[in-house]
């Protein structure tokens, strides 16, 4: 199951950097962004009417925190893509510094247990993306 969301996750990646780069030809970036997420309203309020939160309690600034998220996540690939940021360096440097932080983060959030040699393989996979994506 772990390999179907990977695939997924990376599909959803390459689709982010290529629609962007498509995109970025037309459009500025706030054009983009409001559209897309415009559109993304209208899809998701078709489907789900019914999942809209008509009163938020105090967990609904993380929904506000998830949204900044995403527009900041568009806002740095469509940057990276007007400046001709090599993508294979960016997303080897981002690995590189996403993994170590994600295991560490989800130890403490999540009380996972890691041992010595899951450690050594994340700093293992964290050189190596880095390297390889030179």
């Amino acid at each position: 199951m772990l390999i179907i969301y990977a695939i997924a996750l990376s599909f959803h990646y390459l689709c982010d950097v290529l629609f962007a780069k498509i995109l970025s030809n037309h459009y500025d970036l706030k054009k983009i962004m409001i559209n897309v997420y415009f559109l993304s309203f209208i899809i998701m309020l078709f489907f789900f009417p019914k999942d809209i939160i008509i009163k938020p309690d105090i967990n609904y600034f993380f929904i506000i925190l998830f949204s900044a998220n995403l527009i900041f996540g568009l806002f740095v690939w469509y940057n990276a893509i007007i400046n001709n940021i090599n993508f294979g360096k960016l997303d080897g440097l981002s690995i590189a510094i996403y993994l170590p932080l994600l295991v560490l983060m989800s130890k403490i959030v999540f009380n996972q247990e890691y041992n010595f040699s899951n450690y050594f393989g994340i700093i293992l996979i964290s050189i190596g993306a880095y390297l390889t994506l030179q």
